[in-house]
């Protein structure tokens, strides 16, 4: 150093380099334990904990997912009337955890250590419903890119809980097999042709965009809603996708065939009147059920007007 005034200025920018810092960390050590080892196996060990955490929370969280995939298969309702821990009834999802703590050690660790995430919540459950359902929206949407055709089944009505809703039904070839797949409860806004019509495109964009030609085919009930020829839900389709060909839903109207046919014959409006008579009077009473599982040891399906097969399968449980 030959330049002695500006000395000062010199130290502290040397104390600043990396070759500095260095050499003070190997002069504090010198002798001692190398900190510098001490530190990359606490860091790898780090990681490794890490790691396992990771892979603990991965096979809990298949456990769960796998106790909501076994209420769909069986159509079973994962919610109780009361979740509480100390309820005799949690519900489905509930008790399905309950039990395979009691068959997976790692499990019943996790249920009795986890202060922040159990995934026994309603909450929770909600959530991984939403997550499950749109890995499959993401698997379906690859689907319809892939395929060459796609049509589409929709319908609306409302649930239990008086909501009304519209549910969307996708048909296309994969692999030379035609498949038909679930999409979503939709919630439209209004119960006319121009919300139900913007909710069926809005849908629709999202897997075909501007190739509106792919859209061949379009099935719905006979209501004048849905089917009508002008201001129908399948008419504002048509004019977006030109080649969606309105489809009347087969089953629909084999239903209203038959029940128009059979509503014409004074007998055989007696005839199946008399039929749903006989629903009625043994499905009132658990005496008379009784005795209709002891003789005939079968039960009477009770009759839908909507639903011609349900007439049929009493018919054919009455021959019998």
């Amino acid at each position: 150093m030959t330049d002695l005034n500006h000395l000062n200025d010199r130290m502290k920018k040397h104390d600043l380099t990396v070759k500095h810092m260095n050499n003070t960390l190997n002069l504090a050590t010198l002798g001692k334990t190398n900190v510098l080892s001490m530190l990359d196996s606490g860091y790898g060990r780090g990681i490794e904990l890490h790691n396992e955490k990771v892979s603990n929370n991965r096979y809990i969280l298949n456990i769960l997912i796998n106790c909501v995939r076994f209420c769909g298969a069986f159509e079973l309702a994962l919610r109780g009337h009361d979740e509480k821990d100390t309820s005799l009834n949690p519900g489905i999802y509930r008790g399905l955890i309950s039990f395979s703590a009691e068959l997976d050690n790692a499990l019943k660790v996790h249920l009795e250590k986890a202060t922040v995430f159990k995934g026994t919540s309603k909450t929770i459950q909600n959530e991984l419903l939403k997550c499950m359902l749109n890995i499959c929206q993401q698997e379906i949407s690859i689907e319809i890119k892939k395929a060459d055709y796609l049509s589409i089944t929709a319908d609306e009505t409302t649930d239990v809980s008086a909501i009304f809703q519209m549910v969307i039904v996708y048909r296309y070839i994969v692999k030379d097999k035609v498949v038909e797949r679930f999409w979503e409860f939709l919630k439209p806004k209004a119960h006319n042709a121009e919300v139900l019509a913007e909710c069926i495109k809005e849908q629709l964009d999202q897997h075909i965009g501007n190739e509106t030609n792919k859209l061949i085919a379009q099935t719905y009930d006979g209501a004048s809603v849905m089917s009508g020829n002008i201001n129908g839900v399948q008419a504002k389709i048509k004019l977006h996708y030109s080649n969606a060909n309105y489809v009347h839903c087969y089953a629909h109207q084999l239903n209203l065939v038959m029940a128009n046919a059979a509503s014409i014959n004074r007998n055989v409006r007696i005839f199946f009147a008399s039929l749903g008579g006989f629903c009625s009077f043994f499905s009132t009473s658990s005496q008379r059920t009784a005795i209709l599982d002891e003789v005939v040891k079968k039960r009477l399906p009770r009759a839908a007007p909507t639903r011609w097969n349900f007439h049929s399968r009493t018919v054919n449980t009455v021959f019998e």
